[in-house]
């Protein structure tokens, strides 16, 4: 198969899996992009060589002398490396779901409600996306969580990061800041948090001062003057091999709907939830107070109440389409608990909630310790901040969970051959 983007160049198809030429990745004239033989017919590939170990390692400038610089050079280059992974695995399940949907109906309903596997395994159709699910799940919470601990404390309550070495070398780097993370950004509009990416709330001071296309005042977190560079990678364009990343929420409603006749024994669900007007004023009134004595900080609440009372109306219009996806759940959570498309299902609810949920142990969360633990103050790093972090997570994403058909309805059902193979 010739790659232009070898990284999403996968095969999900069993038989192209099982062919060892098909599965084996070209150039465009054919030639193997890893291993190929020399002149003598050998195969010569050395770890160092498949890992581009000479560009990875060279990927490390510091901006000043201090040593504490180098593990948060490393703690963010790793960061980006887990979220590249997790877009890879919610492809691999957004193009299962594409090709669970393109099925015709008994071919659909068989591949649906397949069970749980046992001791063999689950089928070849489903094994990517199983495996990619749980990953998912286990990125967000348990690897994330765990490299924040390097600008944090240890098990021993050691002092892994200084705070007074870190104010050494931050100000060299503005206005760079985390908030710039755009494979973070796509990774949340997989998770049906593109409404808050497009809310005028994010301080942007800092970015007027530095770049002269940034506007005055307030800006939306996915704009290009937020984002810059990366903003193509968190929007990609329809002929982007990571656009399907975009459409997984939508393409798993899909899949649900078609289960919606399963569940004529079922008893009727409740209406999928919508988001009330108070919860918006809610929000509106919490921008106000992280504002405070701000300049415009009335005018810039007015903006950010327009721009949620918006967003919510579009996302009450499309959850209002959900009936037939709310009933396609109720008859997973019911009767078909204990299948694989549940398993997939149950694991990017959990990724959501490990990324984003107001529990301690969530990414986000341990993610606003460390900043307060390092960041006198509410100043942000980038023009964020303390502020801007507690007013998303607490009072905007919770209003754009993922899969809003599904997850409210009860957990579904495991197995405990689901860990074996």
């Amino acid at each position: 198969m010739p790659a232009s983007d070898p990284w999403w160049s996968f095969a999900l198809a069993p038989d192209d899996r099982d062919d060892a030429d098909a599965r084996r990745l070209t150039d465009v004239d054919g030639h193997l992009l890893v291993n190929p033989p020399d002149e003598q017919g050998r195969l010569t590939i050395g770890y160092p060589d498949y890992l581009h170990l000479d560009r990875l390692l060279s990927a490390q400038t510091p901006a000043s002398t201090v040593p504490d610089e180098r593990v948060f050079i490393i703690i963010h280059q790793l960061f980006e490396l887990v979220f590249k992974q997790m877009i890879f695995d919610l492809g691999v399940v957004a193009r299962t779901f594409q090709t669970l949907l393109d099925l015709n109906d008994g071919d659909f309903r068989a591949q649906a409600l397949e069970s749980l596997p046992d001791e063999r395994g689950p089928s070849p159709f489903w094994r990517p996306s199983m495996t990619a699910a749980a990953r998912l799940r286990h990125s967000a919470r348990t690897v994330l969580p765990a490299m924040m601990q390097y600008i944090g404390r240890g098990e021993d309550d050691d002092v892994l990061f200084s705070t007074l070495e870190y104010h050494r070398f931050r100000e060299f780097l503005v206005p760079a800041s985390g908030f710039q993370t755009a494979q973070l950004r796509l990774i949340q509009r997989a998770l049906g948090k593109s409404p808050v990416l497009g809310l005028h709330v994010f301080p942007g001071d800092t970015f007027r001062q530095h770049y002269t296309d940034c506007p005055a005042g307030h800006v939306a977190l996915g704009d290009p003057a937020v984002l810059r560079e990366g903003h193509a990678r968190a929007f990609p364009g329809a002929d982007d091999p990571a656009h399907g990343v975009t459409e997984i929420d939508d393409r798993a409603h899909a899949v649900l709907a078609r289960l919606a006749p399963l569940a004529t024994h079922t008893h009727a669900p409740p209406p999928v939830r919508l988001i009330p007007p108070e919860e918006i004023e809610r929000a509106a009134l919490r921008l106000r107070a992280t504002l405070g004595d701000e300049t415009d900080a009335d005018a810039t609440v007015s903006r950010f109440r327009t721009d949620l009372e918006a967003a919510a109306q579009q996302e009450n219009e499309r959850r209002t389409g959900f009936a037939e996806a709310r009933r396609g759940a109720q008859a997973l959570h019911d009767r078909y608990g204990r299948t694989t498309l549940a398993f997939v299902l149950d694991r990017l609810a959990a990724t959501d909630a490990a990324l984003h949920a107001p529990t301690p142990d969530s990414f986000l969360t341990v993610h606003r310790k460390a900043v307060r633990r390092h960041v006198a103050g509410d100043g942000g790093t980038g023009g964020g901040g303390m502020p801007y972090l507690v007013t998303s997570q607490r009072f905007l994403l919770p209003l754009f969970p993922a899969l809003v058909a599904y997850t409210d309805l009860g957990a579904a059902g495991t197995d405990e051959n689901a860990d074996r193979w």
